[in-house]
């Protein structure tokens, strides 16, 4: 079997993150931070917009598997709130995704790369395709690839907060196939989670590769993957074996 495309979630696969949007200390910084551009919301207030819009947004989606758009949140709370607004022009400026990204900065509490991911990103990129299929933000998702210094291996990134709709839904999984110039059967998805990522990896007609991280559902009743690894750098071991088929 000739595979041509490697393509990987990111969180808990390819980085080791922890994240707390629910601490209150965040929203007391990001409120003392939007008093500045004359925003005046208390901390409590400000926690109580970023969820309430956030579920509202899956609400009025349409999608099986509907995703928020963090930038569009961060948006609406501002244009709600802009009493006495002094900012920057917020449909011109750089200032909603700057916020964004404040907000991500301030819930991050961990964030690394799994041991190998490097290493095995750089063996692989002389001789696949590479792509990434996440659940995540632009704002989130951009900056950390690059802040970890793996953005520039892959040759197309998917991130669920640009369509408006998560994995497992195959759209994703397409799009990034479509974006590499390959077919499904020349692909191989890794991914932590056998609903999210490895339902949707064979639903496109991929070769799935659960990665056993700490975290996602690893329930095999839900779809069995195709192989399972413990590490990143078992990832060629399986294109191996795959290359021989």
């Amino acid at each position: 079997m000739k595979i041509k495309a490697v393509i990987s979630d990111i969180y808990t696969t390819l980085i080791d993150i922890r994240t707390d949007e629910e601490d209150k200390d965040v929203y007391r910084r990001l409120a003392s931070y939007l008093k500045y551009h004359g925003v005046y919301l208390s901390a409590d207030e400000l926690k109580w917009f970023f969820f309430e819009k956030k579920a509202l947004q899956k609400k009025q989606s349409k999608e099986p598997y509907p995703e928020a758009d963090y930038r569009r949140l961060w948006y609406d709370i501002l244009r709600e709130n802009q009493y006495a607004y002094s900012g920057p022009d917020i449909d011109k400026s750089s200032i909603v995704p700057d916020i964004a990204k404040l907000h991500r900065a301030l819930t991050v509490e961990k964030i690394k790369l799994y041991r190998g991911v490097f290493e095995t990103l750089a063996g692989l990129k002389p001789s696949y395709r590479l792509g990434i299929v996440s659940d995540s933000q632009v704002d989130h998702a951009y900056p950390e690839l690059r802040m970890l210094g793996i953005h520039d291996f892959f040759d197309a990134i998917i991130v669920s907060a640009e369509f408006g709709f998560r994995k497992p839904d195959v759209r994703l999984f397409s799009e990034c196939l479509r974006r590499l110039g390959v077919k499904p059967e020349e692909s191989v998805y890794v991914g932590n989670d056998t609903m999210r990522d490895i339902k949707g990896a064979k639903d496109a007609g991929m070769v799935g590769v659960l990665i056993m991280t700490k975290h996602g559902k690893k329930d095999r009743d839900i779809v069995a993957p195709d192989f399972t690894i413990e590490h990143i750098g078992q990832l060629n071991e399986v294109l191996g074996e795959l290359e021989k088929r």
